[in-house]
This record gives C-alpha cells, sequence and structure tokens, in this order.
C-alpha cells in the first residue's frame, strides 16, 4: 500500500470518529474525560494535525461506543 493511499484510510477513520463525537452532542473535553487523552491531542487529530496510533483509535472509538468492525468496514 502506498502512503499516500493509508494517509487517505486514516483521515477517513478520524472523519468518522469526529462524526460520530458530533453526531453524539459530544465536546472535546467530554471525549478527552472518557478517552483518558488531552483535548488539545484530539483536536490535532481532528484537524489532521497529528496522525492517530491505533492505540489511540481504539481508545476514542470506545470513548464514542462505536464498533472497530463500523469505524474500519469499508476501508480494504
Amino acid at each position: 500500500m502506498k502512503e499516500e493511499e493509508a494517509d487517505t484510510r486514516v483521515a477517513e477513520i478520524v472523519s468518522r470518529l469526529k462524526a460520530r463525537r458530533e453526531s453524539l452532542g459530544m465536546s472535546l473535553s467530554r471525549l478527552s474525560e472518557l478517552a483518558g487523552m488531552s483535548h488539545v491531542g484530539i483536536l490535532q487529530i481532528e484537524s489532521g494535525e497529528r496522525s492517530p496510533q491505533l492505540r489511540t483509535i481504539i481508545k476514542l472509538a470506545a470513548a464514542l461506543d462505536l464498533k472497530l468492525a463500523k469505524l474500519f468496514s469499508g476501508l480494504d
């Protein structure tokens, strides 16, 4: 897989996480509390300034009550 392709997939995952947070009406501060992360770190991920590690994606998905299968579906 080319790096550009991987970047596109990561951006889609981040977009899905952000959309879920927004659909729940959840603030960055609340998500940061639930995920045990800083709200600045989440903001950097959502804005594309920082690429999340898999561990971070798992923590965010859990905090958003989002199944990993749904989060990753259609990305292959």
